[in-house]
């Protein structure tokens, strides 16, 4: 974080019940705070994983995978546990958190109004062109890249694309989002063919060149705004499958400092948290 606050990059951190109230967590939270340099260029933001995240219905240990999804919980459960962990993001940081990610992007029918009754603005949770319902989890195959004001919340995409050397597929899939997806025999010839693939702007699991293409083939649609994300564990070595040693970290981290120098001196690129997004002011 220090790298690229350097560098003038901005972070939102998006936090969760275990990490805010760890000693660790709050000795981060601490850290960020005492300098001024990095205080301004962090937005403190709200993760809300619920089988770590208070209160708890459960007797015993196990929770249903269907009840990892955040947005698969009852109105009220989801409404407590992100209520409590809004309060102790607030009690830590001095600031009340407005952008929310939900843990394992697990939004549901009764997110939004929860975010609007707590006082959130932007939700960025939606991963374009997935499919969760494999494992209970929500179905974005019907989403793309394009931000959207709805229910007084900014639904702001994680960057994802598909990608090909060939524009006009890229423009197909951009514009019928779902078509990624289809068994049809027509469209999985079409993806092996034209080379179309699904990326995602993150250092993990992805190449330098994979999110620079990102970039540049939204762009060329008409993209303007990026959220490049990844796991913060991922920035040590042994706590994430993208990070397995010591070599691994070191280009990991060499991966985002050399996109974030490309995207701002190739492609005049600016940086802002996630909530000094434009559209945030009016909301």
């Amino acid at each position: 974080m220090q790298s690229l606050s350097l560098m003038g990059a901005k972070t939102t951190l998006a936090m969760d019940y275990p990490f805010v109230s760890s000693a660790q967590g709050q000795n981060c939270i601490a850290n960020i705070k005492a300098s001024k340099e990095i205080s301004k260029k962090v937005e403190f933001a709200a993760h809300l994983h619920p089988w770590v995240n208070p209160p708890f219905e459960q007797t015993v240990g196990f929770v249903p995978e269907h009840l990892s999804y955040p947005g698969n919980l009852g109105y009220e459960q989801e409404r407590a546990k992100l209520a409590e962990l809004t309060s102790k993001i607030s009690e830590q940081t001095g600031t009340r958190p407005v952008t929310y990610l939900a843990g394992r992007y697990g939004i549901g029918d009764n997110t939004h109004q929860v975010l609007n009754e707590l006082g959130y603005k932007i939700d960025v949770s939606i991963s374009p062109f997935a499919d969760y319902r494999h494992q209970h989890g929500p179905d974005f195959r019907n989403f793309n890249n394009d931000i959207k004001l709805e229910n007084k919340i900014l639904s702001w995409p994680h960057s994802s694309a598909v990608v090909s050397p060939f524009s006009f597929v890229r423009n197909y899939f951009n514009s019928s989002p779902t078509s990624y997806s289809s068994e049809n025999l027509f469209i999985k010839v079409l993806k092996k063919v034209f080379r179309a693939k699904l990326h995602r702007l993150s250092p993990e699991g992805f190449s330098l060149t994979d999110m620079k293409n990102v970039v540049k083939f939204q762009n060329a649609l008409g993209q303007t705004y990026f959220i490049l994300s990844f796991h913060s564990p991922s920035v040590k070595a042994g706590l994430t499958p993208y990070v397995k040693n010591d070599r691994e970290r070191g280009e990991f981290i060499e991966k985002i400092l050399s996109f974030v120098n490309w995207f701002e001196e190739s492609l005049n690129g600016d940086f802002f948290t996630i909530n000094e997004h434009p559209l945030v002011r009016k909301l």
